[in-house]
Protein backbone atom coordinates (compact mmCIF):
# COMPACT_ATOMS: atom_id res chain seq x y z
CA UNK A 1 0.00 0.00 0.00
CA UNK A 2 1.19 3.55 -0.72
CA UNK A 3 2.26 6.27 1.93
CA UNK A 4 -1.09 7.63 2.73
CA UNK A 5 -1.53 11.43 0.87
CA UNK A 6 -2.53 13.02 4.10
CA UNK A 7 1.02 12.04 5.76
CA UNK A 8 3.17 13.27 2.78
CA UNK A 9 1.36 16.35 2.78
CA UNK A 10 1.67 17.16 6.29
CA UNK A 11 4.61 19.94 7.26
CA UNK A 12 7.51 17.32 8.50
CA UNK A 13 6.06 14.18 7.47
CA UNK A 14 9.21 12.97 8.81
CA UNK A 15 12.24 11.57 7.57
CA UNK A 16 12.61 9.27 4.73
CA UNK A 17 13.86 5.58 4.95
CA UNK A 18 16.14 3.78 2.51
CA UNK A 19 16.36 0.45 2.25
CA UNK A 20 17.79 -2.45 0.03
CA UNK A 21 17.32 -6.10 -0.85
CA UNK A 22 18.99 -8.37 -2.93
CA UNK A 23 17.02 -11.81 -4.17
CA UNK A 24 18.94 -14.55 -5.31
CA UNK A 25 17.77 -16.86 -8.34
CA UNK A 26 18.18 -20.32 -7.33
CA UNK A 27 18.73 -21.10 -11.04
CA UNK A 28 21.49 -19.04 -11.15
CA UNK A 29 22.98 -18.75 -7.90
CA UNK A 30 22.13 -22.13 -6.21
CA UNK A 31 19.27 -20.25 -3.61
CA UNK A 32 16.97 -17.76 -2.71
CA UNK A 33 18.38 -15.50 -0.11
CA UNK A 34 17.53 -12.96 0.23
CA UNK A 35 20.35 -10.00 1.64
CA UNK A 36 18.90 -6.88 3.12
CA UNK A 37 20.73 -3.32 3.90
CA UNK A 38 20.19 -0.05 4.82
CA UNK A 39 23.23 3.06 4.96
CA UNK A 40 22.10 4.23 8.12
CA UNK A 41 21.58 8.05 6.75
CA UNK A 42 18.39 8.51 8.86
CA UNK A 43 18.60 6.69 11.40
CA UNK A 44 19.97 7.88 15.16
CA UNK A 45 20.67 4.77 16.67
CA UNK A 46 23.48 2.10 15.09
CA UNK A 47 22.69 -1.69 14.11
CA UNK A 48 19.39 -3.00 12.33
CA UNK A 49 16.23 -1.50 10.73
CA UNK A 50 13.69 -3.75 10.90
CA UNK A 51 10.61 -3.32 9.14
CA UNK A 52 7.69 -4.99 8.29
CA UNK A 53 9.25 -7.97 10.29
CA UNK A 54 12.58 -7.99 8.57
CA UNK A 55 15.86 -6.87 9.70
CA UNK A 56 17.84 -4.71 7.81
CA UNK A 57 21.74 -4.82 7.92
CA UNK A 58 22.92 -1.66 8.65
CA UNK A 59 26.29 -1.45 5.86
CA UNK A 60 27.51 1.19 3.75
CA UNK A 61 26.04 1.20 0.77
CA UNK A 62 25.59 4.03 -1.87
CA UNK A 63 22.54 3.98 -5.04
CA UNK A 64 22.97 6.53 -7.85
CA UNK A 65 21.13 6.83 -11.46
CA UNK A 66 17.40 6.35 -10.35
CA UNK A 67 16.37 9.66 -11.98
CA UNK A 68 14.12 9.13 -15.60
CA UNK A 69 15.47 11.60 -18.18
CA UNK A 70 13.08 13.01 -20.59
CA UNK A 71 15.06 11.06 -23.74
CA UNK A 72 12.72 8.19 -22.85
CA UNK A 73 16.16 6.01 -21.88
CA UNK A 74 15.68 4.02 -18.43
CA UNK A 75 17.80 4.29 -15.82
CA UNK A 76 20.53 2.09 -15.54
CA UNK A 77 21.66 2.92 -11.29
CA UNK A 78 24.66 1.96 -10.16
CA UNK A 79 24.92 0.41 -6.74
CA UNK A 80 28.28 0.31 -4.74
CA UNK A 81 28.17 -1.25 -1.63
CA UNK A 82 31.01 -1.57 1.02
CA UNK A 83 33.72 -4.44 0.85
CA UNK A 84 35.96 -4.01 3.66
CA UNK A 85 35.48 -6.79 5.33
CA UNK A 86 35.44 -8.98 2.25
CA UNK A 87 31.49 -9.44 2.70
CA UNK A 88 30.30 -8.96 -0.68
CA UNK A 89 33.57 -11.01 -2.09
CA UNK A 90 32.49 -13.97 -0.01
CA UNK A 91 29.38 -14.12 -1.08
CA UNK A 92 30.10 -13.91 -4.74
CA UNK A 93 32.83 -16.74 -4.35
CA UNK A 94 29.85 -18.89 -2.93
CA UNK A 95 27.37 -17.77 -6.05
CA UNK A 96 30.33 -18.60 -8.35
CA UNK A 97 30.62 -22.11 -6.77
CA UNK A 98 27.27 -22.49 -8.80
CA UNK A 99 27.53 -20.46 -12.17
CA UNK A 100 31.25 -19.81 -12.64
CA UNK A 101 31.67 -16.15 -12.82
CA UNK A 102 28.28 -14.84 -12.13
CA UNK A 103 29.30 -11.98 -9.39
CA UNK A 104 25.48 -11.41 -8.53
CA UNK A 105 24.56 -11.11 -12.27
CA UNK A 106 20.99 -11.47 -12.52
CA UNK A 107 20.27 -11.17 -8.98
CA UNK A 108 16.94 -9.09 -8.58
CA UNK A 109 17.71 -5.69 -6.66
CA UNK A 110 15.02 -3.42 -5.04
CA UNK A 111 14.80 0.26 -3.37
CA UNK A 112 12.41 0.38 -1.00
CA UNK A 113 11.68 3.61 0.98
CA UNK A 114 9.21 4.22 3.43
CA UNK A 115 9.21 7.31 6.52
CA UNK A 116 10.39 6.76 9.79
CA UNK A 117 6.52 6.99 11.56
CA UNK A 118 6.39 3.22 9.81
CA UNK A 119 9.44 1.52 10.97
CA UNK A 120 8.22 -1.47 13.58
CA UNK A 121 8.52 -0.30 16.96
CA UNK A 122 11.71 -2.25 17.99
CA UNK A 123 13.76 0.02 16.45
CA UNK A 124 13.41 2.42 19.31
CA UNK A 125 14.66 2.45 22.76
CA UNK A 126 12.54 0.79 25.13
CA UNK A 127 9.97 3.52 27.36
CA UNK A 128 9.16 2.39 30.93
CA UNK A 129 6.08 3.31 32.58
CA UNK A 130 4.81 3.57 36.11
CA UNK A 131 1.58 4.12 37.21
CA UNK A 132 0.20 4.41 40.74
CA UNK A 133 -3.28 3.35 42.01
CA UNK A 134 -4.66 4.21 45.75
CA UNK A 135 -6.76 1.76 47.05
CA UNK A 136 -8.76 1.92 50.62
CA UNK A 137 -6.93 -1.10 52.68
CA UNK A 138 -7.72 -2.45 56.35
CA UNK A 139 -5.34 -0.17 59.11
CA UNK A 140 -2.50 -2.99 60.09
CA UNK A 141 -2.36 -1.05 63.55
CA UNK A 142 -6.37 -2.05 63.98
CA UNK A 143 -5.91 -5.41 63.15
CA UNK A 144 -5.92 -8.50 65.63
CA UNK A 145 -5.38 -11.63 66.49
CA UNK A 146 -7.95 -13.65 68.82
CA UNK A 147 -8.17 -17.34 70.36
CA UNK A 148 -10.85 -18.54 71.25
CA UNK A 149 -10.70 -21.76 73.58
CA UNK A 150 -13.51 -24.53 72.13
CA UNK A 151 -15.60 -26.90 74.19
CA UNK A 152 -19.07 -28.73 73.53
CA UNK A 153 -21.35 -28.92 76.08
CA UNK A 154 -25.12 -29.83 77.12
CA UNK A 155 -27.49 -27.03 76.89
CA UNK A 156 -30.36 -27.04 79.33
CA UNK A 157 -32.69 -29.35 77.33
CA UNK A 158 -29.48 -31.61 76.75
CA UNK A 159 -28.66 -30.95 73.73
CA UNK A 160 -24.87 -30.19 72.15
CA UNK A 161 -23.64 -26.60 71.79
CA UNK A 162 -20.38 -24.96 71.07
CA UNK A 163 -19.03 -23.29 74.23
CA UNK A 164 -16.40 -20.21 73.55
CA UNK A 165 -14.49 -19.87 76.22
CA UNK A 166 -16.92 -21.27 78.54
CA UNK A 167 -19.88 -19.31 77.11
CA UNK A 168 -22.26 -21.82 75.59
CA UNK A 169 -22.93 -20.66 71.78
CA UNK A 170 -22.33 -16.79 72.23
CA UNK A 171 -22.87 -14.52 69.39
CA UNK A 172 -19.37 -13.86 68.34
CA UNK A 173 -18.03 -10.40 67.42
CA UNK A 174 -15.40 -9.90 64.53
CA UNK A 175 -13.38 -7.61 62.56
CA UNK A 176 -12.44 -7.73 58.72
CA UNK A 177 -8.92 -7.71 58.60
CA UNK A 178 -8.23 -9.47 61.45
CA UNK A 179 -7.72 -13.34 62.60
CA UNK A 180 -9.18 -15.47 64.70
CA UNK A 181 -8.44 -18.86 66.07
CA UNK A 182 -10.25 -21.48 67.43
CA UNK A 183 -9.16 -24.10 69.61
CA UNK A 184 -10.51 -27.42 69.66
CA UNK A 185 -7.83 -29.27 71.31
CA UNK A 186 -10.22 -30.36 74.16
CA UNK A 187 -11.36 -34.30 74.08
CA UNK A 188 -14.98 -32.66 73.93
CA UNK A 189 -14.75 -31.29 70.23
CA UNK A 190 -14.15 -35.30 68.93
CA UNK A 191 -16.96 -35.77 65.79
CA UNK A 192 -17.70 -31.93 65.92
CA UNK A 193 -15.56 -30.36 63.41
CA UNK A 194 -16.44 -26.21 63.58
CA UNK A 195 -16.59 -24.27 60.72
CA UNK A 196 -17.83 -20.93 59.58
CA UNK A 197 -20.20 -20.02 56.61
CA UNK A 198 -22.78 -17.37 55.03
CA UNK A 199 -25.90 -17.95 54.45
CA UNK A 200 -26.22 -16.82 51.63
CA UNK A 201 -22.65 -17.25 50.54
CA UNK A 202 -21.89 -20.52 51.53
CA UNK A 203 -18.88 -22.15 53.28
CA UNK A 204 -15.93 -19.72 54.08
CA UNK A 205 -12.68 -20.49 53.76
CA UNK A 206 -10.90 -21.64 56.73
CA UNK A 207 -7.20 -23.04 57.61
CA UNK A 208 -7.98 -26.49 59.54
CA UNK A 209 -4.97 -28.10 61.06
CA UNK A 210 -4.70 -31.05 63.98
CA UNK A 211 -6.55 -33.73 64.84
CA UNK A 212 -9.94 -32.93 66.64
CA UNK A 213 -9.38 -33.41 70.80
CA UNK A 214 -6.10 -33.31 70.66
CA UNK A 215 -4.77 -30.52 68.60
CA UNK A 216 -7.26 -29.35 66.17
CA UNK A 217 -7.47 -25.65 65.37
CA UNK A 218 -9.38 -23.58 63.10
CA UNK A 219 -8.27 -19.92 62.10
CA UNK A 220 -10.30 -17.55 59.56
CA UNK A 221 -9.12 -14.33 58.48
CA UNK A 222 -12.30 -11.96 56.93
CA UNK A 223 -11.24 -9.88 54.64
CA UNK A 224 -11.26 -6.72 54.22
CA UNK A 225 -13.73 -5.07 52.82
CA UNK A 226 -15.57 -8.18 51.29
CA UNK A 227 -16.43 -10.96 54.18
CA UNK A 228 -20.03 -11.30 54.47
CA UNK A 229 -22.07 -9.98 57.00
CA UNK A 230 -24.22 -13.05 57.33
CA UNK A 231 -21.86 -15.19 58.98
CA UNK A 232 -22.34 -17.99 61.69
CA UNK A 233 -19.71 -21.04 63.25
CA UNK A 234 -21.64 -24.34 63.46
CA UNK A 235 -20.72 -27.91 63.38
CA UNK A 236 -20.58 -29.76 60.00
CA UNK A 237 -21.52 -32.95 61.92
CA UNK A 238 -24.93 -31.68 63.51
CA UNK A 239 -25.71 -28.48 61.85
CA UNK A 240 -26.24 -24.79 62.98
CA UNK A 241 -27.67 -25.71 66.49
CA UNK A 242 -24.20 -26.22 67.67
CA UNK A 243 -23.52 -22.25 66.85
CA UNK A 244 -24.82 -19.34 66.81
CA UNK A 245 -24.20 -16.11 64.33
CA UNK A 246 -21.55 -13.87 63.94
CA UNK A 247 -21.54 -9.50 64.10
CA UNK A 248 -18.73 -8.32 61.55
CA UNK A 249 -17.66 -4.97 61.89
CA UNK A 250 -15.03 -2.59 59.64
CA UNK A 251 -11.41 -2.15 60.87
CA UNK A 252 -10.11 1.20 60.48
CA UNK A 253 -8.78 2.02 57.12
CA UNK A 254 -5.76 3.82 55.71
CA UNK A 255 -4.71 4.82 51.91
CA UNK A 256 -2.34 2.42 50.30
CA UNK A 257 -0.58 3.52 47.38
CA UNK A 258 0.98 0.62 44.98
CA UNK A 259 3.26 1.43 42.45
CA UNK A 260 3.68 -1.13 39.15
CA UNK A 261 5.68 -0.31 35.89
CA UNK A 262 6.17 -2.06 33.12
CA UNK A 263 8.39 -1.74 29.55
CA UNK A 264 7.38 -1.08 26.24
CA UNK A 265 8.18 0.01 22.74
CA UNK A 266 6.47 1.91 20.46
CA UNK A 267 7.28 4.51 17.57
CA UNK A 268 7.83 8.24 18.69
CA UNK A 269 7.16 9.20 15.72
CA UNK A 270 4.26 7.48 14.30
CA UNK A 271 2.23 4.30 14.24
CA UNK A 272 3.88 0.83 12.43
CA UNK A 273 3.03 0.39 9.25
CA UNK A 274 4.32 -2.68 7.22
CA UNK A 275 2.40 -1.46 3.98
CA UNK A 276 3.17 2.07 4.14
CA UNK A 277 6.37 2.66 1.05
CA UNK A 278 6.73 4.28 -2.12
CA UNK A 279 6.61 2.63 -4.99
CA UNK A 280 9.39 0.24 -5.31
CA UNK A 281 12.21 0.39 -7.87
CA UNK A 282 13.05 -3.06 -8.43
CA UNK A 283 16.10 -3.47 -11.17
CA UNK A 284 18.11 -6.49 -11.73
CA UNK A 285 22.47 -6.44 -11.43
CA UNK A 286 23.92 -6.70 -14.88
CA UNK A 287 27.46 -6.32 -14.75
CA UNK A 288 30.19 -5.98 -12.28
CA UNK A 289 31.97 -2.82 -12.86
CA UNK A 290 34.69 -2.91 -9.78
CA UNK A 291 35.51 -5.08 -7.20
CA UNK A 292 38.41 -4.24 -4.66
CA UNK A 293 38.98 -4.60 -0.83
CA UNK A 294 36.97 -1.53 -0.18
CA UNK A 295 34.01 -1.52 -2.26
CA UNK A 296 32.09 -3.58 -5.32
CA UNK A 297 29.90 -1.30 -7.83
CA UNK A 298 27.37 -3.10 -10.34
CA UNK A 299 24.99 -1.63 -13.15
CA UNK A 300 21.92 -2.25 -12.30
CA UNK A 301 18.98 -2.72 -15.51
CA UNK A 302 15.12 -2.40 -15.36
CA UNK A 303 13.07 -5.39 -16.00
CA UNK A 304 11.89 -4.14 -19.42
CA UNK A 305 15.86 -4.30 -20.56
CA UNK A 306 16.65 -7.67 -20.00
CA UNK A 307 17.08 -10.10 -22.31
CA UNK A 308 14.40 -11.55 -24.42
CA UNK A 309 12.01 -9.09 -22.72
CA UNK A 310 9.41 -7.65 -24.59
CA UNK A 311 7.05 -4.95 -24.15
CA UNK A 312 3.39 -5.58 -25.18
CA UNK A 313 2.05 -3.74 -28.16
CA UNK A 314 0.87 -0.17 -26.66
CA UNK A 315 -2.79 0.72 -27.44
CA UNK A 316 -3.26 4.59 -27.14
CA UNK A 317 -6.68 5.47 -25.73
CA UNK A 318 -8.31 8.11 -25.71
CA UNK A 319 -7.24 10.96 -23.05
CA UNK A 320 -8.53 14.04 -21.27
CA UNK A 321 -5.99 16.19 -20.61
CA UNK A 322 -6.99 19.12 -18.41
CA UNK A 323 -5.92 22.55 -20.43
CA UNK A 324 -5.15 20.76 -23.60
CA UNK A 325 -7.82 19.27 -24.87
CA UNK A 326 -8.98 15.78 -26.13
CA UNK A 327 -5.74 13.54 -27.38
CA UNK A 328 -6.33 10.50 -29.32
CA UNK A 329 -3.71 8.25 -30.35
Amino acid sequence: MAIPTSALQEINPGSIIELFTIELNTALHGSNTIYRFHNGANMNADGEVVWAGNSYLRFPIECTGFEFGSTGTLPRPKIAISNIFGTITAIMQDINTTTVGNDLNGAKFTRIRTLARFLDAVNFAPETVTSTSTQTVADPADGETVTYTVTVVQDSNGANVFAINGVQKPVITMKRGSTYIFNQSHSSNVGHPLRIKSDAGGQQTTVNAGTLGTDATVTYSPAYPSAPNDLRYYCTSHGNNMGNTITMNNPNTIQQQTTSSSTTQTNPYGTPDPTAEFPQEIYFLDRKVTENRNVVTWEAQSALDLVNVKLPRRIATKELFPGIGAFRG
